[in-house]
């Protein structure tokens, strides 16, 4: 068979979600764009399909071994993908929950700082601080040996066996010592110790170097020391391991890269087991103390098991004639003793926190603990998260010593200047960590990640920050012939910032690897080689290809919007005011928020707009409304004043990604239990005595019991691809056959869970709350979904548009909406669609902040807050 070279990727047959039998040719070593509205099938083609199913072949190319615990994607309804690359994918969305994981890690940054403080770092005292020495031969044996008599020649001997063992058979020592004789004289064999060596104490540099030569110091052995005339005898022990020249601590080499990784036992702290913080009960969570008791101001009481200790509690409080419907914070002190130390049947809330850690092992436990407890920063390695042990490791930057706990705590900027100082000549294993560390420092730098703390918990970030940290990882690779399939990656990216991008993503082009972006920026589409644009629609108005090839082609045909620029007039002059906001170690200027209008937030990335407005001013509004946090970062803020009181606080990010596998459209808009009740009035379900759970795939009443209502039975094959197929018992429907085949006469209950909602909808008697969200569904073009429809296949802009919705379940009027990112995975048509929707809500006394780097806001906000270097101005746009 003639061999040929692949310049195309071939899919043929994908016909994941709503794609119609695509079969598409995707050129390779390329930049591929992929555009279209949302919910047409972008990320469903190159994400669910090309993504996944490259991915599943190359880890079933993997030996059983590594297989085995490897997680492998099902497979994926395409008759054909080929050739098969080794793929990296960049998701929406961030997906890291736990506490462990920071900035460096998701960069990669931390292996190489590991690497370079084993192979390069100076060991110091940590009382004194400063660089371990070894001793040499001469101050050892000054430090033993008390009376040095002036030019006497001293005797080093060593016992026969350890002689051999050190210099072996065949040599023969000089002289040897009788403690019979009590004399050295010419080597005889049966002698009780044979000599090493003699020297004086006025030429100890000639003995120094004599010890060098025999290489004595990796020999831990007993040494004879003998005086002068052979009067009296002496113990030698000889340390070469490195001390402080101040005290005596001793060195303790690390043996292993291991040491210097918190997510090793080696290397983590102890205290806090690598995370950098511990969990300590909250005071402000376990107590409100604005609230009285009768308000439910004890919260850890409030738990259901302790309902016995809360009305022995309250027995106790009655007698003793405390007043329950005062605040808890003008309680006398001898209320909060008898509150943590108990009394009688009340065990005290120092027990019952005891009690409830020992049932940790219980998942509902642990999860009731996590939201009454908060992280405080550990006080032993000083979040740093490593082992003490290693604190003291230095190397030399900038004129001085830095240990790894005080590299993690810098910003990128600050540790990009401090690594840029670095100068070496020679192509060493040092010079390649330095050069890997400085790539990437200044890869975060240009994708305007300056501000972030290498230490800062991954957790925190937003989808864009996290994104770009995932792309500093992608640029710096170096290899060929695979794939990189990125989506939306130009989220939160200015135009400075993505001409970087551009940069970095033709670089690994340049090395032979293949790009594809799913991108609504009109500056990646035009400047990639190749355009793939779906369409037409969204749903199943869409799934095909409606245009392919270069894309100036494509932009001199293509339909520009029209933005209408009637603003709404702002109604009062009213703001609210934030005063002296500082997080992430950062003090910003104080700023103001207009009330009831529209206000498009700008700046370059890391300019702390999400920082103040999300973290600081909602944060605080929040709590003033619902007495707990919405968000867990510490800052501290001087005053937030509103003069207006608000009825909610509702903040919408691109970062949705906290939806569990059972989260569906049905579920989240609340349409699906319109469907049960509306199924529930028919005579059939009337006579089988029906009831709301008997419809659904959540509720043992309803749900198939053998695939447990998920529709299909995952086979696992222990060294085998799992094998997925539909359940047979309900063919994939979910519910009970008895129950999902049930009509109206319309349609059946399953029907109306698989039907788009503009074909379901229209047919059922809707209430004016469902009417008025219905139109909403259409307003935010989402009504080609169907209620079964799983939130964790939906793209980011319809997972955002559908979160919105859900925050509409009811009127929302006098409320604060925040909106981050809100073009992500929206077409410049849908923008403008959504845009006078928001100026509808504006119209009912709400605040609208949009943090977006857009420019088609200038044409629906009324308002403009500019994050600068050390300002934050409000501007008046014009009309």
């Amino acid at each position: 068979m003639e061999k040929r070279d692949v310049d195309l990727i071939e899919i043929r047959g994908a016909r994941v979600h709503n794609l119609k039998n695509v079969d598409l040719d995707i050129p390779l070593r390329k930049l591929v764009c992929f555009a279209g509205p949302s919910g047409s099938g972008k990320t469903s083609l190159a994400f669910h399909t090309l993504l996944t199913e490259s991915k599943r072949r190359f880890i079933n190319s993997f030996p059983n071994s590594m297989k085995f615990f490897t997680e492998r994607p099902a497979a994926v309804d395409v008759d054909r993908i080929f050739p098969v690359l080794p793929v990296f994918g960049l998701p929406q969305i961030n997906p890291v929950m736990g506490s462990r994981t920071v900035v460096a890690d998701v960069m990669r940054l931390t292996d190489g700082l590991q690497n370079l403080y084993f192979s390069t770092s100076k060991e110091l005292c940590p009382v004194h601080d400063t660089e371990l020495q070894i001793r040499s031969v001469g101050e050892q044996l000054k430090g033993q040996v008390k009376t040095i008599v002036p030019n006497g020649v001293y005797h080093i001997l060593l016992s026969p066996n350890e002689f051999i063992r050190v210099f072996g058979e065949g040599y023969i020592p000089p002289r040897s010592y009788s403690a019979k004789r009590k004399t050295i004289e010419s080597f005889q064999e049966g002698d009780d110790f044979w000599e090493v060596m003699r020297f004086k104490f006025e030429n100890l540099d000639a003995l120094e170097k004599k010890w060098q030569e025999l290489k004595l110091s990796q020999f831990p052995l007993n040494y004879l020391l003998i005086g002068p005339e052979f009067k009296k005898t002496q113990n030698l022990v000889f340390h070469f391991k490195k001390v402080c020249p101040k005290c005596d601590f001793e060195s303790n080499p690390v043996q292993t890269v291991s040491a210097f990784s918190p997510y090793s036992a080696l290397g983590a702290c102890p205290k806090c087991n690598g995370y950098g913080a511990n969990l300590i009960y909250d005071d402000k969570k376990i107590i409100d103390r604005e609230l009285t008791i009768e308000e439910g101001g004890l919260k850890l009481l409030n738990y259901g098991p302790f309902e016995d200790a809360y009305d022995a509690f309250l027995k106790i409080l009655k007698k003793n004639k405390t007043p329950l419907d005062i605040p808890i914070k003008k309680l006398p002190k001898e209320f909060f003793e008898l509150l943590f130390e108990g009394q009688g049947d009340y065990p005290g809330y120092t027990e019952l926190q005891k009690y409830l850690d020992s049932k940790k092992y219980k998942p509902s436990v642990r999860i009731y603990i996590r939201h009454m407890q908060k992280e405080e920063p550990c006080k032993v390695c000083l979040t740093s998260r490593l082992n003490k042990a290693v604190h003291h490791y230095r190397i030399s930057l900038g004129g001085r010593l830095w240990g790894l706990q005080e590299i993690m705590e810098l910003t990128v900027q600050d540790a990009l200047q401090l690594f840029s100082q670095k100068r070496i000549k020679e192509e060493t294993h040092e010079a390649r960590i330095y050069r890997d560390i400085c790539e990437k420092l200044k890869l975060a730098a240009d994708m305007g990640l300056n501000h972030l703390s290498i230490l800062r918990k991954a957790k925190s970030l937003s989808a864009g920050e996290y994104q770009r940290l995932l792309l500093i990882k992608y640029l710096t690779f170096k290899g060929v012939d695979s794939l990189f399939v990125l989506d939306e990656p130009s989220l939160g990216l200015g135009e400075t910032e993505l001409k970087k991008l551009l940069s970095g993503l033709r670089q690994i082009i340049d090395q032979g690897n293949t790009v594809i972006l799913i991108d609504h920026s009109e500056f990646l589409q035009k400047n990639s080689d190749h355009l793939i644009v779906m369409g037409p629609g969204s749903g199943k108005s869409g799934g095909e290809i409606i245009y392919q090839g270069q894309p100036p082609k494509y932009f001199t045909t293509k339909e520009n919007v029209v933005w209408e620029t009637k603003k709404q007039k702002a109604k009062t002059s009213q703001f609210i005011e934030v005063s002296s906001p500082s997080i992430y170690g950062k003090n910003y200027p104080d700023f103001k928020i207009p009330l009831e209008e529209m206000v498009w937030v700008t700046g370059d990335s890391g300019s702390g707009k999400s920082a103040n407005l999300i973290k600081i001013m909602a944060n605080t509004l929040y709590k003033r409304l619902y007495s707990e946090w919405m968000e867990d970062d510490l800052f501290s803020v001087k005053s937030v004043k509103n003069p207006q009181k608000l009825e909610d606080v509702i903040v919408i990010s691109s970062d949705l990604n906290r939806f569990t596998s059972r989260s569906s459209v049905g579920t989240i808009t609340e349409f699906a239990s319109v469907i049960r009740k509306h199924f529930l009035k028919l005579p059939v379900a009337k006579s089988m005595n029906l009831k709301e759970g008997h419809f659904s795939s959540n509720s043992e009443l309803g749900m198939c019991p053998r695939c447990e209502g998920k529709g299909s039975i995952v086979i696992e094959m222990q060294y085998l691809e799992d094998i997925v197929l539909e359940c047979e018992d309900c063919k994939g429907l979910k519910i009970k056959p008895m129950y999902a085949n049930i009509s109206d006469g319309k349609m059946t209950v399953a029907e109306a869970y698989n039907l788009p909602l503009n074909q379901v909808l229209e047919r059922i008697q809707l209430t004016p709350k469902f009417r008025r969200i219905w139109e909403y569904l259409k307003i935010l073009n989402l009504d080609y979904l169907s209620l079964d429809r799983g939130l964790n296949t939906l793209s980011g802009g319809e997972k955002q548009r559908i979160y919105l919705l859900s925050k509409l379940m009811k009127t929302i009027q006098n409320s604060l909406l925040i909106f981050e990112n809100l073009s992500f995975g929206l077409s410049e048509r849908e923008l403008k669609m959504l845009g006078v929707f928001l100026q509808d809500l504006v119209q009912l006394k709400n605040t609208i902040v949009i943090i977006d780097s857009s420019s088609y806001f200038k044409y629906l906000a009324t308002s403009k807050l500019e994050f600068k270097h050390n300002e934050i101005k409000l501007l008046k746009l014009d009309k």
